[in-house]
């Protein structure tokens, strides 16, 4: 016998048990996204969808203009030009308690400023400095990280602080170095994040100052030319001190001098002086001028003119004292 049988004959309660068992329609709301992070000022789309199939009407009730639309068992709600910094929307079904009700993360996050000294000098102590603007809703202070980098490489950071700076000694080789500024912002379950670049422009005084040339030697009457460099911010202007300035030609803006025949005079040191509104510095090359020395016939040839005047005059002196010896 079947248990359908076995229900026969059984009072109107008993069957009841016999009955197969009812199960209710499950009903719930889901919003998507249901913990936004907004910008203070901008706009949001939430989108509530029901589950429930004996109940299809929805609606949304927040304290703020409001735009929405529906379909069969959802309903969106836009909020344009958001200025409220507290605001938890709720959805709801028509004529029932149930409900469900989004949290939206109201924040403002200005992009980072980079703060550089006004005039930045080689040699002296300087700081760079990064700011952030930030505020979150339900959360005094922020949750926000700020690095300073430079080249890939971290200067310095800070945790928990809108603000980060560097101190350092300038460095001519640093001009032009670009610094970077990166933040990151937690809003609810979201990681915002911007940044910023500035690029340094270090001053700086003369300096590397270079002075060149094929040789340091030379005969009279031979061509050479003295080269000089230097590097400085803004680039220096040359000026040379020399031991003659005969027969001397300037050339490359100061940066190179000729000298065409030389002589004895040009002998000594080629000094080459850089200045700019920072500072002087200097470089100096010394230049050998050689005599050739004289032949034999020649060494012989000015003693015997030596020997020649010194005799003339040994009889001129003579002939004078023999002249008032006889004239007494």
């Amino acid at each position: 016998m079947t248990s359908h049988c076995l229900c026969l004959g059984l009072t109107p309660l008993v069957l009841l048990c016999c009955l197969p068992l009812a199960h209710p329609d499950p009903c719930g709301l889901s919003i998507v996204p249901k913990d936004p992070a907004v910008a203070f000022g901008g706009d949001v789309v939430l989108n509530c969808s029901s589950t429930c199939s004996s109940h299809t009407s929805l609606g949304w009730e927040t304290s703020v203009t409001k735009v929405t639309k529906e379909g069969t068992g959802w309903m969106s709600l836009h909020i344009s030009n958001l200025t409220e910094w507290v605001l938890e929307p709720l959805c709801y079904v028509s004529s029932t308690n149930i409900t469900e009700k989004a949290r939206l993360h109201v924040y403002r996050f200005s992009p980072p400023e980079i703060h550089l000294g006004a005039e930045m000098v080689a040699g002296h102590q300087e700081r760079i400095t990064c700011n952030v603007s930030s505020l979150v809703s339900g959360s005094i202070p922020s949750d926000i990280n700020v690095t300073l980098s430079s080249g890939g490489s971290t200067l310095n950071e800070s945790r928990g602080s809108p603000a980060v700076g560097y101190s350092f000694v300038a460095q001519p080789t640093q001009h032009g170095q670009e610094i970077v500024c990166q933040a990151w912002l937690r809003v609810g379950h979201e990681v915002l994040s911007d940044s910023a670049r500035a690029t340094l422009h270090i001053w700086a005084p003369p300096h590397s100052v270079k002075v060149s040339m094929e040789r340091l030697q030379f005969g009279v009457g031979a061509n050479f030319t003295v080269w000089c460099s230097a590097e400085g911010n803004p680039p220096p202007k040359l000026r040379w001190e020399l031991p003659s300035n005969a027969s001397v030609e300037l050339s490359d803006r100061g940066q190179t001098v000729t000298v065409h025949s030389a002589q004895c005079a040009h002998n000594g040191t080629y000094r080459c002086v850089a200045q700019n509104r920072y500072g002087a510095s200097s470089g100096h090359i010394d230049v050998l001028i050689e005599v050739p020395p004289r032949s034999w016939i020649v060494t012989v040839a000015v003693v015997l003119g030596v020997i020649m005047v010194l005799g003339g005059i040994a009889l001129g002196v003579w002939w004078l004292v023999r002249k008032s010896f006889m004239t007494s």
